[in-house]
């Protein structure tokens, strides 16, 4: 059964946004993107309570964040099988700094090295888009992360079936 059958299976829908900038030939897989606007906070530690195990407020709304986004984007192509998933993270430099540090920063020549760390930002993104991008994050083979300076804070995350 081909990507796409399985695809239309999960959700009873096709819909996916392409890359607009990159030619797709017929046998190449499709790539999903989406964008999300601001930081991309990291997973928060499970909490106890109650004897039962929960994930925090601000976890949950940032989750809520990036599937609204994924929605609105790609709609719920469901994915099943290997993924590539390639998660870059644009900082905006923060408005206390110099102009000059401020350019080498968006230059490349000073990297965010702060927290949170980039693996626990990709835990919320990968938890957030189960059911909707994928059926689980279980399915990620292959994952590249970036985290960058740039001119606003934005995520952009790209899924390829391999």
């Amino acid at each position: 059964m081909s990507k796409q059958l399985a695809a239309l299976r999960c959700t009873g829908s096709l819909s996916r946004t392409m890359l607009s900038d990159m030619e797709t030939p017929a046998h190449a897989s499709p790539v999903y993107r989406i964008t999300i606007p601001g930081l991309l906070r990291a997973k928060g530690r499970p909490r106890f309570g109650n004897g039962r195990t929960f994930t925090d407020a601000k976890t949950v709304q940032a989750e809520k964040h990036i599937q609204r986004h994924a929605m609105e984007q790609i709609g719920k192509p469901c994915l099943s099988g290997p993924l590539h998933v390639s998660l870059t993270i644009n900082i905006a430099p923060p408005p206390s700094w110099s102009r000059k540090k401020t350019a080498d920063a968006l230059a490349g020549r000073i990297l965010p090295t702060s927290r949170p760390d980039i693996d626990n930002q990709m835990k919320t993104a990968a938890d957030a888009l189960n059911g909707i991008a994928w059926k689980d994050d279980a399915q990620i083979v292959d994952a590249i992360l970036s985290r960058r300076y740039g001119p606003e804070s934005v995520t952009v995350i790209e899924v390829r079936p391999l």
